[in-house]
Parts: structure tokens; sequence; C-alpha cells
């Protein structure tokens, strides 16, 4: 049979192109191709309020895994908490979802396979089946990375506590921890009383992960934060790029969604905003109009992606590694809730622009601005 729609790829972005096809094109037929035997990997994704448009709850909702009325960061001389709402979508929930979204005549659900082709019309698999579809998109993830750019690494752990962790609201970015390899961060989700993720984060100008020394900085988190006691549960790693330069959202045929087209916040590393703006302009028209809607959303995103990539050229470049911290403690002590918010949701205006670079900056190293980095090809990886 011919689909509406092919999707290559079982991450984030597939479950959004899903769950938006199911909610605004029910009779559509769907088949979505994934080389794991699971959808979603191993993830965490996690997204504020504000990146949802208007109208688009329902189809977010069935995601989410936890939830919070607001989050925090600290920074040394500086602790403050945004009231925004944060949620948070974990790997495992979005398999079990998508799975039954899935289920029932006119659609297919292909896992343990691989994609080797995919062109406007079909998709075929290792195994030799072929999927034909009137609108196929791409959403395998990125190739490697050869331009230069900076990196988000991390890894955390969820780790089940013997006794409650005191704090209700996440927090977003503690930087109070000591800094080295670029900007370092703790980020921690309550996700119940007693299970939290605690990851250690860095900013920083290679992809490299050195699992031991972040499992050990992860436990010396914990035991500064009086807790005597946990087991881990689960664990996460990736390298994610920041890249400071490239081209435009690629809108050809088939459709590249997903890190591969670019559709991910440079400056910051959330991939939900992006990706879910692309389900919804896919999902409000036609499979033979989702090609000329994704375009016109790229015109939308695209000179903010480029003005994402303008600010980490001046994290990665212009910025000691020692002091990048000083500038996200600027931003957070200068910016409104509200234009925080539109920054991570890609909705930011010229004027919020404009006072993102308006104040005092870190000391700069012209010396390393205008030298030539180089950056060997490296795939992202995500675990």
């Amino acid at each position: 049979m011919t689909f509406d729609y092919v999707i290559a790829g079982g991450g984030l972005q597939a479950g959004l192109l899903v769950m938006a096809l199911r909610l605004r094109q029910p009779s559509a037929t769907i088949a979505l191709v994934e080389q794991c035997e699971t959808l979603g990997g191993n993830h965490t994704w996690s997204f504020h309020a504000a990146d949802v448009p208007p109208g688009a709850w329902g189809v977010v909702e069935p995601l989410v895994s936890a939830s919070w009325p607001g989050y925090r960061v600290r920074f040394p001389g500086h602790d403050r908490v945004v009231r925004t709402a944060y949620h948070s979508i974990l790997s495992g929930d979005l398999d079990s979802v998508i799975r039954t979204a899935l289920r029932g005549p006119g659609h297919a659900l292909r896992l343990g396979v691989r994609a080797v082709s995919v062109t406007a019309t079909l998709v075929t698999l290792a195994d030799g089946e072929t999927l034909t579809g009137r609108c196929v998109i791409d959403a395998r993830g990125a190739g490697p990375v050869t331009e230069p750019c900076g990196w988000q690494t991390f890894l955390g752990l969820e780790v089940e506590l013997d006794s409650p962790w005191p704090e209700a609201l996440p927090t977003v970015m503690d930087a109070t921890v000591p800094q080295d390899d670029g900007y370092r961060f703790v980020y921690v989700l309550p996700l119940s009383p007693t299970r939290l993720l605690v990851e250690e984060t860095y900013f920083t100008d290679a992809p490299a992960i050195h699992p031991k020394r972040l499992r050990q900085r992860v436990s010396d988190y914990l035991t500064a934060a009086g807790v005597t006691s946990w087991r881990v549960v689960r664990e996460e790693s990736g390298a994610l790029p920041m890249p400071w330069s490239g081209g435009d959202l690629g809108t050809g045929s088939p459709l590249r969604a997903g890190t591969a087209g670019g559709w991910f916040h440079p400056a910051t590393g959330y991939s939900f905003p992006a990706a879910l703006r692309f389900a919804l302009a896919v999902a409000d028209v036609p499979p033979r109009r989702a090609s000329a809607a994704v375009a016109a959303l790229a015109g939308q995103l695209n000179w903010r992606l480029r003005f994402a990539r303008f600010l980490n050229r001046l994290l990665f470049r212009a910025i000691r590694p020692a002091d990048r911290w000083r500038l996200f403690r600027r931003l957070y002590r200068t910016l409104p809730d509200a234009t925080l918010a539109r920054f991570y949701a890609l909705e930011f205006t010229a004027t919020d622009a404009a006072r993102l670079l308006i104040g005092r900056p870190p000391p700069l190293d012209l010396t390393r601005l205008l030298s030539r980095p180089e950056v060997p090809p490296c795939l992202p990886t995500r675990v």
C-alpha cells in the first residue's frame, strides 16, 4: 500500500510528527521505521511552556513525563527562580505512547530494521522491504560534524534516593560548581520526590566525554547536597554540536527533519521547539503541500537560527573557557522571564536579540577569536 506519510527514524522528531498527524489528520496513514528495537533511545528531552504554540498542547501532553511550574538557576552571587512552566519527556514514555498511536489499520511500525535508502516517495529497508509514501520524512539523525562548532557534552545519572529531595523545582543550571573544561553546570530534574536525573553538563571546545570522572562528580554533587544513600537506575550521555557556522534549514525532498535537517536550537541544545514546529507545519497541510509548509516555516526561523549561531561564535571563540559562566549569569540577571521564554522557543524578536547583546561582556580573547580552529570530523552522539 501507499502510506500518506513514511517517517524514517524513531526519535523525538518522529514522535512529535506521529502525535501531530494523529491529532490533526486522524484519517492519514503512517509508517514509521526505526533501526533499534525501541523508540526514543535512552534520552530525556525537556522544554518550556512557551515552546508549545497556542492550540498545540494536545499534541504534546500525552508524551509529557513530568511538569513543574518553574525552574531555578544558580550562579556565584546570583540565584533565581524563572516562573515559566517546564516539562520533560522520557524516552520510555515516548516509546509507549507512539506504539499505541500507531496501532490499528492503515499504520505500520517497523522496529529493528535500518532504512538504507530514503527518497521523496520511497524508503527501502535493510531486509528488502520498501515503503511508499505520498510524503517521506527523513528523521534519522545527524551525520558527521565537519564544520567548526562548540559542543554540549553531558552525562546524567537517574537515581533513586532513600529520602525525598528537598527541592520541588528543577535546577536547569547550577554553575556554582568549580569551572573547568569550558562552562560547567549541573542540571537536576526531580522526576518524583525520591527520583532525580542529575546531569553534569559542559559547553566545551571538544566532544570528548569522560564517564568515570563525570559519574564521580555527580556523586560528589549529591553528597554535598546532603544525600547519603542512593542507587543508579539509568545513565545517559551525549555530545551535541553547537555550531557557529552553517547554512539555513533544509527544505528539499525528501524532507530532512530533526538534527539532520538543522531543526534544533544551536545556542541551547534544546531540540523540542524547532522539532514541534516542524511537526505542526507538516500536520496542518495535506501530504503534497508538506514541503511548501516546511519551507515557509524555515523562512520564519532562519534569521533566528543564524543569530543563535552568532552567539555560539562569541561564546566559543571570543570568550575564554574559564569566563563563559559570567555570560550566562549576566543574561539571567538582566533578562525578564518573558524574554528568556521567547529565546528558548525560537520566537525572539529583533529587540530581544539586541537585549541579549547589551551589557558588559566577560573579558574577550581576540587572539582566540581570530585564530582558525581545527575540528576533526565527529558524530554527534546521545546515548
